[in-house]
């Protein structure tokens, strides 16, 4: 039975991902990365947007990106606060 190379990197690389939130600096990163999506997210509600506008269309989807990391970062530090 072999361990393929992309399981063990990303194993790894998981193992390292939760370990940095441990670090002091990264809760602050994130509470700061928080802060700037928050202020976008922002600003891209303020704009009525049409769905048949492409630019709109663009802006939706960031808006869904926006919205998925801020939720991780919420859950992220959720569980740094439970520690």
């Amino acid at each position: 039975m072999a361990i393929g190379w992309g399981n063990l990197a990303g194993g790894i690389g998981e193992i390292l991902g939760k370990a940095s939130t441990y670090i002091p600096g990264k809760i602050e990163k994130l509470k700061n990365e928080r802060l700037s999506l928050a202020q976008e997210r922002s600003q891209i509600e303020r704009i009525n947007m049409d769905i048949t506008n492409p630019e709109h269309r663009k802006k939706a989807m960031r808006l869904s990106d926006i919205i998925s990391r801020i939720n991780y970062i919420d859950s992220v530090l959720g569980n740094k606060a439970q520690d």
